[in-house]
């Protein structure tokens, strides 16, 4: 049977369709495969580059939103000061495309650890970074958002992801909320088995750049003969301090500097060739691996939330007998 459709209608679905086509409005996680076009552009994912009215439309079916953070922290010659923030952000890019989740644009007041004497970095405190955290996920929480992820590269930065995420849900009423740390999957098989013929030193470096190009904000390898090299001999700390703080760090914390630029240069390499290709593409294939490790925890935060919903809290009482 035929269905009667008037011109209004029919510009109207046609310009929706498009919309779709061309990522301009987010596609539901229960449209039918054959809508999303193959080799069209990616859905858009970031939530400050959709409208209000597109955003209230995805969380009809969808709850899922990830919070890059990271800091402007000095990396050496070749590794950008960005580097930590460009890794999450195209991790959680690759997270929402996987599970039709949003991504809050990258936080950036973050703490910087070790290296602000650098030029360009910009250190906040940790008590800082976690209100930060904890202020973004109060307020998605209240706007009706039921996973809320906050994701980091690697450390330092993960510290105040824990925090809040503890705070926010053994404090502030047991919200949905956890932290994920990209580079937990860089011991994974998938990415081992990656790496297992390349002759470069796979860190930060390469994802790095894979990341901007990831995030459209692609730029040329600075410093590409040294990027190539790598500093395989970087060592972070002063000789004449180096074993003391090394037993301070291996037993607990402390505090520490970075006083030459290369005591944090050791970043790995760049700008390669690696099966024909740029290894940018590798490091593209990586960031897809470490998306790819951390997706069961999407499902997995569901699972917890609904089990803590069918169970309130209550106190503990005297269990007899023990063992059941």
């Amino acid at each position: 049977m035929t269905q009667k459709i008037n011109r209004r209608d029919f510009v109207a679905r046609g310009a929706a369709a498009g919309a779709v086509l061309a990522g301009t409005l987010p596609v539901s996680a229960d449209a039918p495969a054959e809508k999303k076009a193959e080799g069209a552009k990616p859905r858009i994912a970031r939530l400050d580059l959709l409208t209000s009215r597109e955003v209230g439309e995805w969380m009809k079916t969808n709850d899922v939103i990830f919070v890059p953070h990271g800091p402007i922290s000095g990396h050496g010659p070749w590794t950008t000061l960005g580097v930590h923030t460009h890794g999450a952000e195209a991790v959680a890019t690759l997270l929402a495309r996987k599970c039709n989740g949003l991504v809050y644009p990258p936080i950036f007041t973050c703490f910087a650890g070790a290296t602000h004497l650098y030029p360009g970095t910009v250190p906040f405190s940790y008590e800082f970074h976690v209100q930060v955290l904890k202020a973004v996920g109060r307020s998605l929480y209240a706007q009706g958002f039921t996973r809320i992820f906050f994701l980091c590269y690697t450390n330092p930065e993960d510290a105040a992801g824990l925090i809040a995420a503890r705070d926010l849900f053994d404090v502030e009423g047991e919200m949905p909320v956890a932290s994920l740390v990209a580079t937990r999957g860089m011991s994974s098989e998938p990415v081992r088995a990656l790496l297992a013929d390349y002759k470069g030193s796979a860190g930060e470096a390469i994802i790095d750049y894979a990341a901007m190009r990831l995030l459209n904000q692609e730029r040329a390898i600075a410093e590409p003969e040294l990027a190539k090299v790598g500093l395989k001999s970087g060592e972070d700390q002063n000789p004449a301090i180096r074993e003391a703080v090394r037993i301070l760090r291996g037993r607990g914390t402390r505090g520490f500097r970075y006083d030459s630029e290369r005591e944090h240069s050791s970043h790995g390499t760049v700008g390669l060739t690696y099966k024909g290709q740029p290894d940018i593409e590798l490091g593209l294939k990586i960031l897809e691996a470490l998306a790819d490790y951390l997706l069961p925890a999407v499902e997995a935060l569901k699972s917890h939330r609904d089990y803590l919903k069918e169970h309130p809290a209550r106190r503990i009482e005297k269990q007899v007998p023990l063992d059941r």
